[in-house]
């Protein structure tokens, strides 16, 4: 059967004509598209515009506004079987992370900082919930997170 499939020389009478009938549809387009392709340029008016929205007391400042996030974490972290507990005091939980400039840092209650290398942006970011201020200073952040 392949064999005379192989033998038999140029495009059945099928083929042919369905070649024929698609090269004469090629340039043709249907009444419909024309149709709604009328519709989406009327629709393209241009749209009233707003003065401000949202208002600027309603904005939140995006990432590169940040000088960087802090989120309390009351539990003790552990990173590769280890606890990571403070270098100077020795506490193991109820951190405050600070994620800036793509570095993660632990903060203990007594106000020791430390830089976790084994935590990133990317772990905060999975973490963090959503933010509920904004604060000018450091300090005005530690006083709204109770540190």
């Amino acid at each position: 059967m392949f064999e005379r499939i192989r033998r038999r020389k140029g495009p059945s009478e099928t083929e042919r004509r369905h070649f024929e009938i698609w090269a004469r549809m090629e340039g043709q387009v249907p009444p419909e598209v024309e149709r709604t392709r009328a519709a989406l340029l009327r629709a393209a008016e241009p749209i009233a515009q707003v003065d401000d929205f949202p208002p600027p007391e309603l904005r939140v400042p995006s990432h590169d506004q940040l000088d960087g996030r802090m989120m309390p974490w009351p539990w003790p972290i552990v990173l590769d079987e280890e606890l990571v507990a403070c270098s100077e005091c020795g506490t193991y939980r109820d951190w405050l992370i600070l994620s800036t400039r793509d570095q993660v840092w632990l903060r203990c209650r007594t106000g020791h900082q430390q830089h976790e290398p084994r935590l990133d942006t990317a772990w905060y970011n999975r973490n963090a919930g959503p933010a509920d201020a904004a604060h000018d200073t450091f300090e005005d952040g530690l006083r709204h997170l109770g540190h």
